[in-house]
């Protein structure tokens, strides 16, 4: 069957040009398995799956000829990163210790996307086990920017941001559980969206009632994540957060009428510690401001050390709730680890159970310092990051350094605008926001109250309408090329 670049295509594209017959299931996954290849050099796939894709893509055509429906994701090409379990496809968490590991189960999430009829072609790439903002890991090497290779993707979920990036799929499944979705969205370019507590199911992690991670979307056209969200947001049975009485699973495109701009109260925080804050990236957030006061926004700005975010609170309790889950792989295997992740495991052992107390207590403490700051506005807006992506080899506990001065550790200098709201549960994006002098992407960061990722979405399609970030390819990459 002929190869159909459908790269930078909408998800609603996808589904038409299929369900109308205009085009093959499997011309769509063959095309999209041409440009995987072209993709290599960035590392952005764990596990490619082109088999299944094209069984999937033939059980789609035949069903389409015997005059079958369809789900929401009909023939769409969809990737999860690796920390997501695939029935019958390897999850091996990035790590040598799982390198053979296929699931005998779907995560529900997983399992909605293929429901609605897409097609799983690949896992992409994490840091080990996820514990880290940076993609790379002893069994799948470095996952690189696709803007520039000397410069890392971000991470957890870097391999969703690189395949979005260079149109490997409209949409990718991710995590986040301090900014993992949405840090890798702004290196490379793309929207990110981390939606509301409980709005998608995670049934996987042990502890149910204190996980700080959330499954989220990447996609290059801020629309499509209402798709993949609105296809991925049924309750079950095992999440308790998805329990809600009376949820309904999220419902796109939204039909309220509200302007996702103009009157809308927003408070915006520069520097959430007092940090730095990259020249490039502020004159991008200020750029923003502007395009937002032109909307007719009404703005405020605030000084980020007026809150106590508690941001060591997400660290103890990821850390306690790491070491519970991989104590044997530490003692057993150490050798086989990621230097940085067993370093993640002694902090782990590290915590005492009075600190974890009080951990657990400080995180109630930010949620409603949040829900003060939204009494009095309708959005937060930050940087996702303070710098544009850091060199490939920066490491996970060496200080971040620009133009050879070291600012501090890393995650203290570079990602806290996005940790508190895996705490608090609040739905936040990164949006795309233009580029450094030295080209790479810079991103900005929405924060809205519980369950308004509707609201988020429309603000990142009035971004986009404005920049044309969703039509924007990396060199070489051009839609088509």
């Amino acid at each position: 069957m002929p190869a159909q670049d459908f790269a930078g295509r909408t998800v609603a594209d996808h589904v038409e040009a299929f369900t109308s017959g205009k085009v093959a299931a499997r011309d769509i996954v063959e095309g999209l398995l041409e440009r995987t290849k072209r993709a290599e050099p960035f590392n952005p796939i764990a596990t490619l799956d082109a088999e299944g894709a094209r069984a999937a893509a033939d059980a789609l055509d035949a069903r389409r000829k015997a005059g079958g429906s369809f789900g929401a994701l009909a023939a769409v090409p969809v990737s999860a990163k690796d920390l997501i379990l695939t029935k019958g496809l390897r999850t091996a968490f990035a790590s040598v210790t799982m390198k053979d590991n296929v699931p005998s189960i779907d995560a529900e999430a997983i399992a909605q996307w293929r429901g609605a009829d897409a097609v799983l072609f690949a896992k992409t790439t994490t840091p080990e086990f996820g514990h880290k903002v940076l993609t790379d890991s002893p069994l799948h090497g470095i996952t690189r920017n696709p803007w520039n290779r000397e410069h890392t993707s971000g991470g957890s979920s870097g391999g969703a941001a690189v395949s979005v990036a260079l149109g490997l799929g409209p949409i990718a499944m991710s995590t986040d559980g301090a900014g993992s979705g949405r840090i890798p969205a702004a290196c490379c370019g793309v929207y990110g969206l981390k939606a509301t507590l409980g709005r998608v199911p995670h049934e996987v992690p042990p502890d149910q009632f204190g996980q700080l991670t959330y499954l989220g979307v990447m996609a290059r056209h801020p629309g499509d994540l209402g798709a993949g969200l609105a296809s991925m947001s049924r309750g079950h049975r095992d999440d308790p957060w998805t329990l809600a009485i009376g949820r309904e699973p999220f419902a796109w495109p939204d039909d309220s009428g509200e302007h996702p701009i103009a009157g809308r109260r927003i408070t915006v925080i520069r520097r959430m510690t007092g940090g730095y804050l990259d020249p490039d990236t502020e004159a991008r957030l200020d750029a923003a401001l502007a395009f937002l006061d032109k909307k007719g926004a009404h703005i405020k700005e605030m000084d980020g050390r007026e809150i106590d975010w508690k941001l060591d609170v997400a660290r103890i309790i990821l850390r306690a709730n790491q070491i519970e889950r991989f104590a044997d792989i530490l003692k057993n295997r150490r050798d086989d680890l990621d230097p940085s992740f067993a370093r993640t495991l002694e902090e782990g052992n590290a915590v005492d159970v009075v600190a974890l107390r009080r951990a657990l207590v400080d995180r109630t403490t930010a949620f409603k310092s949040v829900q003060r700051l939204f009494a009095d506005c309708d959005l937060l807006l930050t940087p996702t990051v303070a710098t544009p992506a850091p060199l490939a080899s920066q490491n996970q506990f060496e200080p971040l350094v620009v133009d050879g001065k070291p600012l501090g550790d890393l995650r203290a200098a570079w990602y806290t605008y996005t940790i508190p709201f895996n705490m608090t549960g609040h739905p936040a994006i990164s949006i795309p926001f233009g580029r450094s002098k030295a080209g790479l992407p810079i991103g900005i960061h929405f924060v809205a109250p519980w369950y308004a990722e509707a609201h988020l979405i429309k603000l990142a399609q009035a971004f986009d309408a404005e920049t044309g970030a969703s039509a924007e390819f990396p060199p070489g990459f051009a839609a088509g090329a």
